[in-house]
């Protein structure tokens, strides 16, 4: 058996994870622990809550980007 690490995303598709609940210093590790890296990266209000956005791309970058969506309020 061999183990690999993509640097890609592992979600082919765009991915919600509800962070509601969730304390603002604690979205890093959300994101970490969604495998997103590689992946376009954004806060959604719907409805009240708020969700963690991940869009997979065809990019070779391995950075976070975390955009603060508008009306966080």
């Amino acid at each position: 058996m061999s183990v690999s690490l993509e640097d890609r995303p592992r979600y082919a598709a765009p991915t919600r994870v509800d962070v509601t609940e969730c304390r603002t210093d604690r979205i890093a590790d959300r994101i970490r622990s969604n495998r997103v890296a590689g992946g376009e990266v954004h806060l959604e209000r719907r409805g009240g809550r708020t969700y963690l956005v991940a869009t997979p791309t065809d990019g070779e970058s391995s950075r976070y980007r975390v955009e603060a969506s508008r009306g966080n309020g």
